[in-house]
């Protein structure tokens, strides 16, 4: 498991997953000032930093290229901030952003080993795939 300490990060990661999995807005009817991923994407910035409401919108009107990087073009208030909350975390809504973020893990991770073993081959000069023991035939065993 892969951790990072940088808030901008976490809240790039955060919106990338949210945007993912969730619609742009909940309701044909909803006003468009934010979308569902820009909030979530400020509501796990809030968790990462261990702030109030309050507190990751005085962070966010500091930083406004974070904002910039999801697409805000105002901070959102603190009470839209606990109404998303209140929307965006639930079971079914929870479960499906594992499930998208779980498969882009296994991906990563499959990539990186199909990486490390194209590096391994490369690195013994003068031998071939062929002739490594795990792919040669057993056909030589005394029994």
């Amino acid at each position: 498991m892969e951790t990072c300490k940088s808030p901008r990060k976490v809240l790039n990661a955060a919106y990338a997953l949210a945007a993912a999995c969730l619609e742009e807005h909940g309701s044909k009817f909803s006003r468009k000032d934010f979308t569902r991923p820009q909030l979530f994407a400020c509501l796990v910035l809030r968790e990462h930093q261990k702030k109030s409401y309050r507190g990751v919108v005085a962070l966010l009107k500091d930083c406004p290229d974070w904002c910039l990087d999801i697409g805000l073009k105002k901070v959102p208030n603190h009470n839209t901030l606990c109404r998303a909350h209140k929307n965006l975390v639930k079971p079914g809504v929870v479960e499906k952003m594992l499930d998208v973020s779980v498969r882009a893990a296994r991906k990563l991770e499959r990539a990186a080993k199909k990486k490390a073993a194209g590096k391994s081959l490369a690195a013994r000069p003068g031998r071939s795939a062929a002739s490594s023991p795990s792919t040669r035939p057993c056909s030589s065993r005394a029994m």
